[in-house]
Formats: structure tokens, sequence, C-alpha cells
């Protein structure tokens, strides 16, 4: 009876495995996460590991879970840093435009826009080091407008996607290290 039990919970954790790869929203994620944790302790019990369920059930079903609902949290903002230099151009539909795109990038993604401006450094330093996910700045030889952010970032490449039909705007993906100054 109990190898009929640990094979029907070691069924639960590969189909709680394949959820957690495959499901979409964070929260349920974590949940799944804690569960996969909970069903991996029963099975180390059942196995006579005791030492290692009790480690399982505190590290797996609850520190790791909380350290991604923290995280996740944490992460709810995104931070677009403005270098264009709006004396030289008039609030036109471009203009417009490029923050329509942002705001409504933000929204699907249930996040808050963030714009900021006259923060200094180069384009490194501040999407690795100080958190912002993307510059826009304007390139006066394209006369495009560009969209910078670090290519290990998949909003940045959603946003490319959702950017293709602008002809005035470009996106960049920054390697790690990269400027474009």
């Amino acid at each position: 009876m109990l190898d009929f039990i640990a094979t029907v919970l070691q069924v639960l954790l590969i189909i709680i495995a394949l959820t957690v790869i495959l499901h979409k929203q964070n929260f349920t994620i974590i949940i799944y996460i804690a569960a996969f944790g909970l069903i991996a302790a029963v099975l180390y019990a059942i196995n006579q590991a005791p030492d290692v369920a009790i480690a399982e059930v505190a590290i797996g079903s609850a520190i790791i879970p909380l350290i991604y609902v923290i995280s996740i949290a944490r992460q709810r903002e995104y931070i677009v840093l403005d270098r264009v230099n709006h004396d030289r151009f008039e609030l036109n539909e471009h203009n417009m435009q490029i923050y329509e795109l942002l705001q409504t990038f933000v929204d699907v993604h249930d996040l808050k826009l963030n714009v900021c401006s006259d923060i200094p450094g180069d384009d490194y330093t501040l999407t690795d080091e100080l958190n912002v996910d993307l510059i826009l700045s304007y390139d006066d030889d394209k006369k495009v407008f560009l969209l910078k952010g670090k290519r290990s970032s998949i909003l940045v490449s959603l946003l490319k996607k959702a950017s293709e039909q602008l002809p005035f705007l470009e996106v960049i993906s920054l390697k790690d290290g990269e400027t474009l100054d």
C-alpha cells in the first residue's frame, strides 16, 4: 500500500512540475511550488528520511515561496528613464504614441509605469545596477526614438514585438556590459 501511495505522489509531482512550467500566473505558480515541496517532503518521510523531509518543508514549502512572493511584489513597477530633450520636440503624435504604447504595455502586464528623467550614468549602470528597465532616447542620425533595455529582460523582447508597427521607434536590447553612448 505504501508503494502505491509513493507512486501516486511521484506522478503528482510530475504533474505539478509541468503545471509550474506551463502556467502563466505568478502567484499560482508559487502555490504549486509550495505544494511540490510538501509532496516531496511526504515522499522523503515515506523513504525514512525525516531530517530531509523537515528541511524540505522548511525550505521548499516556506522559505523559497516567500522569497518569490517578495521578489514578484517588488517587480510591479516598470521604470523608464526619459533622456529625450523635449524642448527640441513639440508634443506631437509620435511622442504620444510612445507613451500610449508604454502605458498599454504596462497595463497588459499588470505593472505600474514610472517615468524618470535626469538620472546620470551610462546605459549599463542604469539598467544593471540601478534597476532601470528601459531608457528612452532619440537618435538624430536615424530620426527615430530608441528604447533601450537589457537583453535578458523578457519584457524588452515583448515590447519589441509590441512596437514593430511603429516606424519611428526602435527597441534595442543591450548585452550585459554594453552601452550605446
